[in-house]
């Protein structure tokens, strides 16, 4: 490399120790003690968070949110693998949102970039996919967090799962109760111009902070090869009372 970057301080050295130490296993279990968490899985595509979850906490319920039919069918055959075996494991067919009711889901042929929101057709940001992009709108049942919180009895979250391809915003807004009530949420909040609509970091600090939710970490980065810019961060967030304890 020609031109690396500055060495200054032990950053470099400390980030090599965290690798060396680093498992999903330590991470969640370090910031939820409780071996059988209940979980909210907000876009579950397939089942890969179901997956990823029931391998570190075996015994833990999970309630998996997809609104494409088609993905659903095979998050629905994941979760049978699970239910009543270890642990709870519930496939729900609706997309969260910040209303109940309906609204159009936008179905693209690469199944896990469908979302709420179109792909903006003319993204500076793109690699090459949104100019082609399907965009094919269908109507699905959207339902908030806090809703379907209250119909299911469900009083705390220990995890919840937020990847919404730009619709974090809405599915934070519709969650504000149950926000104040999650000890860890993982959001992964996009900044590129990929989606009809930017989302606002702000707008996410401001929503976490008003339920007592802070910053813990970030934990994924996409870095964009054509502008060096960051396309999207996954965001981790703890409730700001256990982080006092």
């Amino acid at each position: 490399m020609k031109n690396p970057v500055p060495i200054c301080g032990s950053s470099d050295k400390r980030n090599q120790e965290y690798l060396v130490n680093y498992s999903p296993e330590k991470f969640y279990s370090s910031l939820v003690p409780d071996r059988t968490p209940l979980i909210l899985d907000v876009g579950g595509h397939k089942g890969e968070s179901v997956h990823f979850f029931k391998e570190i906490f075996p015994k833990c319920s999970i309630h998996s949110f997809e609104p494409d039919p088609e993905n659903f069918k095979e998050l629905e055959n994941c979760c049978k693998t699970y239910y009543k075996l270890v642990g709870d494991c519930f496939a729900i067919n609706k997309a969260i949102a910040d209303q109940n009711g309906s609204m159009h889901f936008y179905r693209q042929s690469i199944s896990h970039l469908g979302g709420l929101l179109p792909i903006n057709k003319k993204s500076n940001d793109s690699l090459g996919y949104a100019a082609n992009a399907t965009n094919v709108p269908f109507e699905v049942e959207v339902i908030t967090i806090d809703h379907y919180c209250s119909e299911m009895k469900i009083k705390n979250v220990d995890i919840m799962k937020i990847d919404v391809q730009g619709y974090e915003v809405g599915v934070l807004l519709g969650a504000k109760k149950m926000l104040s009530k999650t000890n860890c949420c993982t959001v992964e909040v996009s900044l590129y111009d990929f989606y009809e609509k930017s989302t606002s970091l702000l707008k996410v600090e401001e929503i976490m902070q008003d339920a007592g939710m802070k910053l813990w970490d970030i934990s994924k980065l996409s870095k964009n090869p054509k502008n060096f810019r960051t396309d999207w961060v996954e965001l981790v967030y703890i409730n700001n009372t256990a982080a006092k304890t």
